[in-house]
């Protein structure tokens, strides 16, 4: 990826050596096949093989839609034209309602799996057009600098292997008066419905500091807060970071 480079959100550089990512325009290559390649060097072990993705299909339903996707996204208020991005967007239940807001949103997620079915689902949308899915990590975004307006995750902050390169990278693709918004499920508070067996979650992937990562948007020239709170009638970790205007 070039930086700085001037290109359409949601769209690659064209690289001759390299098979698009972009749903809608698949091409095999000799070290990609269909769908762009899984960016293993930013996922954790807990979130690679075949026993993963059968975990991910018993968990369909939350994956599929949930309270706290549609929490998320009513409190980034994404709004019709907004420029938006899903990080570690998974099937899709946070990027398809800001697309129904209105928003164009680039949905970027790591594993080959989550992105065809999260382009099965785009299909089946009233505006698809809105919708572009790419393959990507937080740690290494397919977008030019200052092309997003609102930025959004959703339980997957601990996903990621490098929190100061996912920071660089938010902080860089944000536009001026962009804003983003990290979410994370609190299962380390008693009173989340599944501390029990997730409370050590985090530690077979990454912690999530809230103020540690709110810390580092502010080093990075953002503002920042990182707070723990409820959303969605759960304990949730939450950081908001905003670029200032030009």
């Amino acid at each position: 990826m070039v930086r700085g480079e001037s290109r359409v959100p949601g769209t690659r550089r064209k690289d001759p050596g390299r098979a698009c990512d972009r749903i809608g325009a698949p091409t095999l290559g000799p070290e990609d096949g269909w769908m762009g390649r899984d960016y293993d060097q930013h996922r954790h072990d807990h979130d690679k093989g075949i026993r993963r993705k059968l975990r991910w299909l018993v968990r369909f339903p939350k994956f599929w839609q949930s309270p706290i996707n549609r929490a998320v996204v009513d409190l980034a208020a994404p709004v019709p034209g907004e420029r938006a991005l899903d990080v570690g967007a998974g099937m899709g239940p946070a990027t398809v309602l800001a697309a129904r807001r209105g928003a164009s949103v680039v949905a970027v997620d790591p594993s080959r799996f989550m992105r065809v079915i999260l382009g099965l689902r785009r299909q089946g949308q009233r505006n698809p057009s809105r919708i572009t899915v790419e393959a990507g990590a937080a740690e290494d975004l397919p977008l030019a600098g200052g092309s997003i307006e609102v930025a959004f995750t959703v339980n997957a902050i601990h996903h990621w292997t490098d929190l100061e390169a996912a920071v660089s990278e938010l902080a860089r693709v944000l536009a001026p008066r962009g804003r983003a918004l990290l979410v994370d499920e609190d299962f380390t508070h008693p009173d989340h419905p599944q501390h029990e067996t997730h409370h050590d979650h985090e530690q077979e992937m990454t912690v999530v500091d809230v103020e540690a990562i709110a810390t580092m948007f502010r080093g990075v020239g953002l503002d920042a807060t990182g707070e723990r709170t409820f959303l969605a009638a759960v304990p949730v970790k939450v950081i908001r970071a905003t670029r200032a205007g030009a």
